[in-house]
């Protein structure tokens, strides 16, 4: 399903997320921690230890303020990766406190405040402008794109609804990393895997190829290519 162009230098890109059985990878508040168990964490931190670059929206920052280092297994860090138009990361997150010890890169658009920027670079964070879609956010396929000419190969994407429906819309992701836990969430404004564009059949429903299933303590890691 890939929309790949000859030319395009785009990395291999996975969309890696935990969610329960109804669908939701966060509560309505934004809350995640924790859907899955220890062993299904540890796979999740072996799985950022072969990435190139780990990717995540701002949103995901500021709700969750993730490290995204690898911890709990051995293994080197990634790149991270913030798509931030405006340049809302904190300095106060662990993502900017940590930046001078773990690469850290940040894309924001032009309009992006001049003082944060300032302020993000000097403490170490890494910073890439790239153009905005007429549609608003900024251009995926450019950030892939600088992704792949600074060598990263595979990028795994955690991060929220609307960064992972935007990327299957665009035919940007080319594989998915699901952990299932046997949790019921129900509640209809909990955050599902992915928003996308309005669907009337299940025609119209992305599915997958090559579909492998592994067993971590209670969950259930559902790994394959994007199709549809």
């Amino acid at each position: 399903m890939s929309g790949r162009r000859v030319g395009d230098e785009l990395p291999i890109v996975t969309l890696k997320a935990a969610i329960t059985l109804d669908g939701r990878m966060a509560t309505r508040s934004g809350g995640s921690k924790w859907i899955t168990g220890e062993a299904a964490r540890r796979e999740g931190h072996r799985m950022r230890s072969r990435s190139d670059a780990i990717v995540v929206g701002v949103g995901t920052v500021l709700a969750d303020d993730p490290e995204l280092t690898v911890r709990l297994v051995r293994g080197r860090n990634p790149l991270r990766v913030v798509l931030d138009s405006r340049a809302r990361t904190p300095l106060s997150s662990k993502l900017v406190r940590t930046a001078k010890s773990t690469p850290t890169l940040i894309f924001h658009a032009a309009t992006a405040p001049a003082t944060r920027l300032s302020k993000l670079q000097a403490a170490g964070v890494q910073l890439h402008r790239i153009g905005v879609l007429k549609a608003g956010g900024l251009n995926l396929r450019t950030a892939l794109r600088a992704l792949g000419r600074r060598g990263c190969r595979s990028v795994m994407v955690e991060g929220g609804p609307t960064l992972h429906g935007a990327l299957i819309e665009r035919r940007l992701a080319d594989r998915v990393a699901i952990f299932i836990a046997p949790r019921i969430l129900a509640d209809a404004a909990g955050l599902p895997l992915a928003i996308g564009r309005k669907k009337h059949s299940m025609n119209q429903a992305w599915g997958l190829s090559d579909v492998r299933r592994r067993s971590f303590g209670d969950d259930t890691l559902i790994m394959g290519s994007l199709s549809r």
